[in-house]
């Protein structure tokens, strides 16, 4: 398996994520076999209501867990993400229809979560059944730390 480190903007992004969902994303780049670029992590209110206006996302500002940690320990929780939105990065793009990659790399960040003893919960599969068939909204690179 090929090492990947993340690139300055990943790494950028993943200062603005609650410190558990960081450690996490680490792990889970060392464990993943594709590369992964982060997309968002923490979105003030001008990001986050003009991504509910293009309808790339359901929430507007404060709503989303991009907006605020809901973790109690967190001493300034305005300022943390709750939730990361990643791509796989292949050969210098993001092949966005390809699903089946997105997948394997919320397997990767449920493994690391697993080795962290942390609880995610994954865009692809909201109610954490198993499947993919059953959901309304598709947010195949979406995680969230749950806590």
């Amino acid at each position: 398996m090929e090492s990947h480190s993340w690139g300055k903007a990943s790494s950028a992004k993943l200062d603005n994520c609650h410190p558990d969902l960081r450690r996490i994303a680490v792990r889970a780049l060392v464990l993943s076999p594709y590369d992964i670029t982060i997309i968002h992590t923490f979105r003030g209110a001008e990001a986050q209501n003009a991504l509910f206006a293009s309808h790339a996302s359901t929430k507007k500002f404060p709503n989303s867990r991009h907006n605020k940690s809901n973790d109690p320990k967190i001493d300034n929780p305005q300022t943390l993400s709750d939730a990361i939105d990643f791509a796989p990065w292949i050969n210098g793009v993001i092949p966005w229809g390809d699903t089946h990659l997105f997948a394997v790399i919320a397997g990767s960040f449920f493994a690391a979560a697993n080795d962290l003893d942390l609880t995610l919960r994954w865009g692809g599969d909201w109610n954490g059944n198993g499947s993919t068939r059953d959901q309304k909204l598709m947010d195949w690179g979406h995680i969230e730390i749950m806590h």
